[in-house]
């Protein structure tokens, strides 16, 4: 979903404040120039000019498909299709087709809801106490791995609930919660204009094992430059930006001693609580062994590529991230199949990242991902949680 100004079709997603996504329509830009054409950089304005077609070609035959799909679940699927392709709906830019599913104002202004105001519950107290066992020299820390655990560990995942309703991903495996980092875009400039960062080049420059993709990010004219995160971003102890935790978003954190903490702690709850590294988003997906999820409808906020984190009992680190929008391969995941996969793989904590096109997954040096887009690079993101 959208948030105050967040990505592009975010899936929350791509998700924030998703009442101010269910009710805007999107406005697209572009900057004209006058005066003098130069022409000895006319190759280069064609050639710009053709790019800019082609996107045009494509964005028309996605809304042309995307209508096409919208009218025809609206008269044909059944109410459960229908259902899906609403929440689908109601966490892109398209939010306002939602209506043409023909599922009722009452079903859409639940889902509605439940974007806006997803269950929240804190991970630990906001006060930090050391418990008796921890006190003790002799207790064993249990977030750091056994010897002959390889620190990463990557495996496909893949499930098929439907003709409508299947995904493949990966999970990446990450034994030691000390080697996570939260890193923020070196910004550089895109025709004059601040932009975020590909996977890869999060990936190059931190000389990581592997990564994926972290916040939302505000994006006030709707160009998807990713320059600048949206919510909380405490990177190295040291707090870069606060956020509205009373707003529906929550945080998710890694302290000192390779904790994962999730819930909806101000800024400077989670630096009291040793938090080194911390980003939010929504939603939470386990807490404290719960599944958030339990018993909502399977394609509960709609089906999309989504990205996650978690961390098991042991302390191992989770990402998973799905790939979407590829008929044939993978249409996406729903909130509820990202919370039952975290619990399949024994997470007793987890929430979800930005999800849509912001969802990648590098490995190696290696794209693991399948992009929503036509680049495999993906799109540009403002930070990443990278491990090296």
């Amino acid at each position: 979903m959208y948030r105050e100004k967040s990505s592009d079709d975010n899936d929350y997603g791509d998700e924030k404040m998703a009442d101010t996504n269910l009710n805007r329509n999107r406005t697209r830009r572009r900057n004209q120039s006058s005066g003098p054409v130069d022409q000895s950089d006319s190759p280069k304005r064609t050639r710009r000019s053709k790019i800019r077609k082609q996107k045009s070609k494509r964005r028309l035959l996605w809304t042309s498909l995307l209508t096409a799909a919208v009218l025809y679940g609206g008269f044909v699927l059944s109410y459960d299709a229908r259902l899906w392709l609403a929440g689908s709906l109601l966490v892109t830019q398209h939010s306002d087709w939602a209506k043409y599913t023909l599922v009722g104002d009452e079903a859409i202004n639940k889902l509605k809801a439940q974007i806006a105001q997803p269950d929240i519950v804190n991970s630990q107290p906001a006060i930090a106490t050391a418990s008796a066992e921890e006190q003790d020299p002799a207790h064993e820390d249990t977030t750091k791995p056994a010897a002959d655990v390889p620190l990463i560990q990557v495996e496909p995942v893949e499930r098929r609930h439907s003709a409508v309703h299947y995904f493949k991903g990966h999970v990446m495996k990450v034994s030691d919660p000390s080697r996570v980092h939260l890193v923020q875009t070196i910004v550089k400039t895109n025709r004059g204009k601040p932009r975020g960062e590909w996977i890869s080049e999060f990936s190059e420059r931190t000389q990581a094992l592997g990564g994926i993709n972290a916040s939302g990010f505000y994006d006030p004219n709707y160009m998807g430059y990713a320059s600048e995160a949206a919510g909380l971003i405490i990177v190295d102890g040291k707090m870069l930006q606060d956020y509205n935790h009373t707003g529906g978003d929550t945080a998710l954190g890694i302290t000192y001693d390779g904790k994962l903490v999730t819930g909806n702690y101000s800024g400077q709850q989670l630096l009291d609580m040793g938090v080194r590294d911390a980003m939010s988003f929504r939603p939470q997906l386990i807490v404290n062994g719960k599944n958030m999820f339990e018993g909502q409808e399977a394609t509960s906020w709609g089906i999309a590529p989504r990205t996650a984190v978690g961390q098991t009992e042991d302390g191992t680190i989770l990402f998973i991230v799905i790939d979407g929008r590829r008929a044939g391969h993978s249409l996406g995941a729903s909130m509820k199949d990202m919370a039952d996969l975290m619990q399949e793989y024994g997470a007793v904590n987890a929430m979800a990242m930005d999800g849509g096109t912001s969802a990648m997954m590098v490995h190696e040096g290696k794209i693991l991902t399948k992009s929503s887009i036509d680049d495999e690079r993906g799109r540009w993101i403002p930070n990443a949680w990278m491990v090296y």
